[in-house]
């Protein structure tokens, strides 16, 4: 065989791994999950109930007495941990989290390259990154790991679950350092495709207004002027449609947490099927959305970064979606 015949057929191989690894969904069997929670060296010397106080403020001291009550907070050797256990920083306690199935996801995953440092995939939608909320096993994360046992790739960057497009993950620890600090010097070149309600007075528009660092109502950020951290997007209009809609390009030279979504909505054009920033200003009451339910209209299109082994400079472009 050539070169090019094997390596078509490893990817070929590697698919079908990822079709076992998600078919079916494993976590449509119910299981008991780990939740781990790390302490900082900032919770050094509390008790393990202020530091969880502290480090997760949504759920309210009564709970996490209740918690403790049903043995359901673990020390490292997964025994019961006391509430008034003091911790030290860099200790890691256990959640956890009674058996249940969790909701359905996408898992049309499509490996479009990969070499011994890194793959690139398309990510459906529908499909969390990483184990939260409700999602342990229906995740990218987990069908990765599972597809390529025993090694533990792990995806370099983030999409939202409800947007679909590429993703780079890298097949060590090692890599991923090296990728993820691409991303944070802001190295890596990315391309979007949204489709926004109404159509723009703009065929340009570089936005740069600061978005909050810490997650609102679901999860959700807001534009915050005072005390936001900064954030760059670069919109180009591609078309004005009949329905009301436009199809927009956009590049965020920034990675804050749901950038992109934030922008356009508070440019008055927020992404059509967004289940979060919604027409108006308003929020939703659903963060992610069902696997039959319209698409939320964002898509990664293209990627542009070095490659961490070679050093050569490695650019993919993704199909457009069906909502072109």
């Amino acid at each position: 065989k050539t070169d090019a015949e094997r390596r078509r057929a490893s990817l070929a191989a590697r698919q079908e791994a990822l079709r076992r690894a998600a078919d079916p969904l494993p976590g449509s069997t119910p299981q008991d999950n780990h939740r781990p929670i790390s302490i900082p060296a900032r919770c050094h010397g509390m008790s393990l109930l202020d530091a969880l106080c502290l480090l997760l403020p949504g759920v309210s001291r009564p709970e996490w007495l209740m918690l403790f009550e049903n043995q359901r907070m673990l020390a490292q050797d997964r025994q019961p941990a006391s509430p008034e256990r003091v911790v030290q920083g860099g200790e890691r306690y256990l959640r956890l989290q009674p058996a249940d199935v969790e909701p359905a996801v996408s898992a049309d995953i499509r490996i479009l390259f990969e070499d011994e440092a890194v793959i690139v995939l398309r990510k459906p939608a529908p499909l969390p990154m990483h184990p939260g909320g409700r999602y342990h096993r229906n995740t990218l994360q987990h069908f990765l790991q599972t597809a390529w046992h025993p090694q533990k790739p792990r995806p370099a960057h983030r999409l939202d679950a409800n947007t679909t497009g590429l993703v780079i993950a890298a097949r060590t620890r090692h890599f991923a350092g090296l990728l993820q600090t691409q991303f944070a010097r802001g190295e890596v070149e990315k391309e979007y495709l949204a489709r926004v309600t109404g159509h723009p007075a703009w065929e340009e528009r570089l936005c740069d207004l600061p978005i909050s660092g810490a997650p609102g109502e679901l999860g959700s950020r807001d534009v915050d002027e005072t005390a936001g951290l900064p954030a760059r997007t670069a919109f180009r209009l591609l078309r004005r449609d009949e329905d009301g809609t436009s199809l927009v390009e956009a590049r965020p030279l920034t990675g804050r947490t749901n950038q992109i979504r934030v922008h356009l909505w508070r440019l008055g054009h927020p992404v059509c099927g967004d289940p979060v920033y919604l027409p108006g200003g308003a929020l939703g009451v659903t963060q992610t959305l069902g696997v039959e339910a319209p698409p939320m209209c964002l898509h990664a299109w293209r990627i542009t970064f070095t490659h961490p082994l070679s050093g050569e400079r490695l650019g993919f472009e993704d199909d457009p979606p069906s909502w072109h």
